[in-house]
């Protein structure tokens, strides 16, 4: 997908929001407003202070609390104000939400395995579409990579990263899901000849490092 054509690298950090208490139970959120547990909220804080000393510009967020938190947490630590796009929004899963995993095998097991087989394309009845779903990040994508911004941070959820990877990055849809995104991990992209290209996916060293998480690099050998 070629989307600029900047001469110079451009960044974008790619987060998801720290834990909630719908992660812990295996339970579908989607776009019900589930707030961040205090973990949660220690996650987002590692996260922020990891990135403290990358040269953050932008900082745009899903508007659910739990990724509003965690983008929220990274900006104040640029004196920035966290931007709302609407279209970073989890994933919309419908009759699904608030359903437990271990339920849905039980009571739903022919529906809950065509889904997890390829969730893109084998969504609950009534949920998002792969379409509306492809439109909605695809225009996230322009509005992200439409100023002059160079370091870019963008908060959402599990569901929308993956489908970052598919819209933005240009990886398979339809294996996008086989990638770990742990709670108030980051991944890195960088555009390369108006081309973006997945530098790294996942990094949650600032969560399992304690302490020594503000001092590890972001990028490469060095926090630039």
């Amino acid at each position: 997908m070629n989307l600029t054509n900047d001469t110079e690298p451009r960044r974008i950090i790619l987060a998801r929001h720290g834990q909630t208490e719908w992660n812990l139970e295996y339970r579908f959120q989607g776009r019900t407003n589930v707030k961040l547990t205090e973990t949660g909220k220690r996650q987002a804080h590692a996260l922020a202070s990891r990135l403290s000393s990358w040269p953050v510009e932008v900082v745009y967020t899903s508007p659910l609390d739990r990724a509003y938190y965690t983008a929220s947490a990274i900006a104040e630590r640029h004196n920035l104000t966290a931007q709302i796009l609407p279209d970073l929004e989890e994933i919309y899963f419908a009759g699904w939400e608030g359903e437990s995993i271990s339920n849905l095998e039980k009571e739903q097991h022919t529906a809950f395995a065509a889904w997890r087989s390829d969730p893109f394309f084998y969504p609950p009845a009534g949920a998002e579409t792969w379409e509306k779903l492809y439109a909605r990040i695809s225009r996230a994508v322009k509005i992200f990579l439409g100023g002059d911004y160079k370091r870019i941070v963008v908060v959402s959820h599990g569901g929308i990263m993956r489908a970052l990877y598919a819209v933005f990055v240009g990886l398979n849809p339809h294996k996008v899901w086989n990638m770990e995104v742990s709670n108030c991990s980051m991944s890195g992209i960088e555009m390369k000849r108006g081309r973006p290209v997945l530098i790294f996916t996942n990094d949650d060293l600032h969560i399992r490092a304690g302490e020594l998480g503000e001092k590890l690099p972001v990028w490469g050998e060095n926090k630039l």
